[in-house]
C-alpha cells in the first residue's frame, strides 16, 4: 500500500511538472541593450532634443496606441501656446463617457479594477523602442515639459496622465511617473512642467507610453507636450533629435512672479507701507497711556479700600 502511494505522488508530481513546463520555458530571457551608433549622439554633441516638434518627422516615431481612437484621441504639431518653436497639441473627440477601465491610470485615481492589466485599454501615444534604433528602454531616462488645457483636464480619469514603460503588450515594466491637475502657485495649466521618467532596467521595455486616459465625453484641446529627450543608460548618450530643431525660438516659460505694487497715499504722500509704521508707534503711546491710567485707578481703589478697614475695625 505504501509502495502504491508513494507510486502515485511520484506520478502527481510529474505530471505537475510537465505542466509546470510550459510556463517556465515562457519566461522571457532579459533583453539585451544594443543600439544604433548612427541614432545615438554625446553630450557635447547634443542638438535640440530628441522630438522637438518643430518639423514633421516626428510622426514617423510617435504615433496613436490603438486605443487612443476609443476616445478620439489625435496629436498634431502646433504652434499656439508652444513652449519652444512648436509643441504637440493633443486633443480629443469623445461624444460619450468611457466605462472601460483604463490601463494605468485607474490604479492611481483609485478606481475599482482587477490588479492584471489584461483587457484593460490604453489610450495615448507611444514610442517604441526599435524605432530609435535600440532593443530596449532599461536603463534610460525620458523627459518632457507639458501644460494641461484647463477644460481637457477635467475629462481625464483623476484629472492626469501617466508616462511609464511596457513591454509589447501594454503591461508596464515598472517605470512610471504620473502628472496630475495641480492649481497652486506652481501650477500645470498656464504653465509649462517637467515630467521626468526614469526606467529600471530588466523589465525588457519596448515602449515608453505616454497614458491619456480621457474618461468623459469631451471635444477640444486636452494638452501641450514639448521637447521629449531619451537619455540612455551607462552614459551612452542621447537619442538624437530626430524630428528637427529651431535652434532660434526662444523657450516661452509662462511662469509668472507675482507683483506686488504700493500705492502712494493721496492724503499724506506716504506709502502704506510707512502709514502702517506711523499707526503702529501711535497705537503703541495709547497702549502706554492706558495702562498707566489703569494702574492709577486700581492705586486708588485699593487706597480707599484701605481707608474703609482701618476705619471700621480701628
Amino acid at each position: 500500500m505504501l509502495i502504491k502511494k508513494i507510486t502515485g505522488l511520484v506520478f502527481a508530481a510529474v505530471m505537475a511538472a510537465a505542466v509546470c513546463a510550459p510556463a517556465f520555458a515562457e519566461e522571457k530571457e532579459p533583453i539585451k541593450f544594443e543600439y544604433d551608433k548612427n541614432m545615438v549622439v554625446s553630450e557635447a554633441d547634443r542638438f535640440g532634443y530628441t522630438f522637438s516638434f518643430d518639423k514633421d518627422d516626428w510622426k514617423n516615431y510617435v504615433k496613436l496606441t490603438p486605443d487612443a481612437s476609443k476616445a478620439g484621441i489625435k496629436i498634431a504639431a502646433n504652434t499656439k501656446r508652444a513652449y519652444q518653436g512648436a509643441t504637440l497639441k493633443v486633443s480629443a473627440e469623445n461624444k460619450a463617457d468611457i466605462t472601460e477601465q483604463q490601463n494605468f491610470c485607474w490604479e492611481l485615481a483609485g478606481a475599482d479594477a482587477d490588479s492584471d492589466t489584461e483587457g484593460l485599454i490604453t489610450m495615448g501615444f507611444e514610442i517604441n523602442a526599435k524605432d530609435v534604433g535600440i532593443t530596449t528602454f532599461d536603463g534610460s531616462t525620458v523627459i518632457f515639459q507639458y501644460r494641461f488645457d484647463e477644460n481637457g483636464v477635467n475629462a481625464l480619469l483623476g484629472n492626469s496622465i501617466m508616462a511609464f514603460a511596457a513591454d509589447d503588450n501594454y503591461k508596464d515594466t515598472g517605470g512610471y511617473s504620473k502628472a496630475e491637475k495641480n492649481e497652486t502657485l506652481s501650477n500645470n495649466i498656464t504653465q509649462y512642467r517637467d515630467v521626468v521618467l526614469s526606467i529600471p532596467k530588466g523589465g525588457n521595455s519596448t515602449k515608453i507610453i505616454v497614458e491619456i486616459p480621457v474618461q468623459k465625453a469631451y471635444s477640444g484641446e486636452v494638452l501641450s507636450l514639448d521637447n521629449l529627450d531619451i537619455a540612455l543608460p551607462d552614459n551612452v548618450g542621447y537619442i538624437k533629435n530626430l524630428d528637427g530643431y529651431n535652434q532660434n525660438a526662444t523657450p516661452k516659460e509662462t511662469v509668472e512672479e507675482l507683483e506686488i505694487k504700493e500705492k502712494t497715499s493721496n492724503d499724506t504722500g506716504i506709502t502704506p507701507a510707512e502709514k502702517d509704521d506711523t499707526a503702529d508707534k501711535g497705537t503703541n503711546v495709547l497702549v502706554v497711556v492706558i495702562i498707566v491710567i489703569v494702574g492709577l485707578a486700581v492705586a486708588a481703589g485699593l487706597v480707599f479700600l484701605f481707608i474703609k478697614l482701618k476705619t471700621k475695625f480701628y
